[in-house]
């Protein structure tokens, strides 16, 4: 059935073509459908009045095939509301040569009612008016179709059996043409409330966050600044050389932890406002580089770095926000290591399948307690008083690889290590 699904959306739009707008491509495709079940009936209507050998309306039939193999080109080269507009009017008007030229009891005018719905659910609703002409053009055509004599093709009659076989045919097609359409606009519009309450849940979260951004910034910004005002007063007509080297160290220190946070809070604002920009990544020197940048701290001094990513391989992925990961995953290891142990190590690993990848990043540190793990992904969460990141690291490092549409996991023993897993989509070419 997914083959089948597949086939007919290539078939309708192209392999290599995307839509982004779920209900922009629902309405694609069920046009493209009414489209191929239009051409299905027509060529069944053809085959039967060639074995009825009734020839007169095989030019009509021709010519609606035509028009509506346009239809599909027009599709397939991403032309959908010129599409549509050939569609609509090439259905009402063969139904209505159909019907006005035959007997009623045929039933053929009970394809006025899926064309009229269907108008209703490939057309937008920007579109509504031009849905609405169509659906009264529908009417209008079969007022005249059913209440008159009037028509443009000879008048056919049919036996008995050819009646029943119409009858059969027509409602055969004409009901589930329109339940399709009608089950379209009820899926369109759960699609649209879930959308709204997804942006509701969005909103929430933003505004929440926009609260404890403001406070948290506001007050870790102000705490170095205040700091380092101190130190100059205490610096100033000082005439101890060695205190005010002292002093100057200590605001050297408050200054790179502010650097710091206004990095923090740079990676934050691109992650949010930036596309995802794809291109070709070497992970393991991407994670060297990294390593390159950091290992020379203070804190870093006698940490072993293992990388056991191959030098060969490659994902294609955002480049920009892989390195925010593994910065902020490499530097939180290197905060956090267990000064007490001798063989410090900070390990990489990973994992492939056919439809992920994962890597790890493991240390020997200090480890996380339970109770605190599910809170260290939280915006502006600190361990514990003497931390001296900004609480924005492990926050950034989940919003990035969500943005990439991964995950990140943590597994932590207390004065054992803590491992962090980012699992990320295989990205299909």
């Amino acid at each position: 059935m997914i083959h089948l699904k597949r086939a007919i959306r290539n078939f309708i739009i192209g392999k290599n073509t995307y839509i982004e707008s779920w209900s922009e491509y629902r309405q694609v495709i069920l046009s493209g459908q009414f489209t191929m079940l239009a051409m299905l009936v027509i060529s069944l209507y053809l085959l039967l009045d060639l074995y009825l050998g009734v020839y007169i309306i095989t030019p009509v039939y021709i010519g609606a095939l035509g028009l509506l193999g346009i239809v599909l080109y027009l599709h397939r080269i991403g032309d959908h509301c010129v599409a549509n507009y050939f569609l609509f009017p090439t259905l009402n008007v063969l139904v209505f040569l159909l019907a006005s030229s035959e007997s009623n009891a045929t039933g053929a005018f009970v394809y006025f009612i899926p064309i009229a719905i269907g108008s209703f659910a490939v057309f937008n609703y920007k579109e509504r008016n031009i849905a609405l002409a169509f659906g009264m053009f529908s009417f209008l055509l079969f007022a005249i179709s059913f209440g008159s004599d009037f028509t443009l093709l000879p008048y056919r009659n049919y036996s008995e059996d050819a009646i029943q076989m119409s009858i059969a045919i027509n409602f055969s097609f004409a009901f589930p043409s329109t339940l399709v359409a009608v089950y379209l606009m009820i899926s369109i519009n759960h699609q649209y409330g879930r959308e709204l309450r997804e942006s509701n849940r969005m909103l929430q979260k933003v505004n929440e966050e926009l609260d404890r951004f403001v406070y948290s910034t506001s007050h870790d910004l102000r705490a170095p600044l205040a700091s380092v005002t101190g130190l100059i007063n205490l610096s100033i007509n000082n005439p101890n050389t060695d205190e005010v080297h002292k002093y100057l160290g200590m605001m050297n220190t408050r200054i790179k932890s502010l650097d710091n946070f206004i990095k923090d809070i740079t990676d934050y604002s691109r992650n949010n406002r930036l596309q995802i920009a794809y291109d070709t990544v070497n992970l393991h020197e991407l994670a060297n580089e990294v390593w390159d940048s950091l290992q020379y701290s203070q804190d870093a001094a006698g940490i072993m770095f293992i990388n056991e990513i191959p030098e060969t391989l490659t994902i294609e992925n955002d480049s920009r926000r892989l390195r925010v990961v593994f910065t902020n995953l490499i530097a939180n290891a290197i905060r956090y290591h267990d000064h007490r142990k001798d063989h410090r190590y900070i390990r990489l690993h990973h994992q492939v399948t056919p439809a992920s990848f994962s890597f790890h990043v493991e240390d020997n540190g200090q480890g996380i307690a339970p109770e605190i793990q599910k809170r260290v992904f939280d915006m502006f969460y600190r361990g514990n008083e003497s931390s001296q990141g900004s609480g924005l690291g492990l926050y950034i490092v989940k919003e990035t690889v969500g943005k990439l549409s991964g995950s990140i996991q943590l597994q932590s023993v207390p004065r054992q290590g803590s491992t962090f897993s980012v699992t990320l989509p295989v990205r299909q070419l």
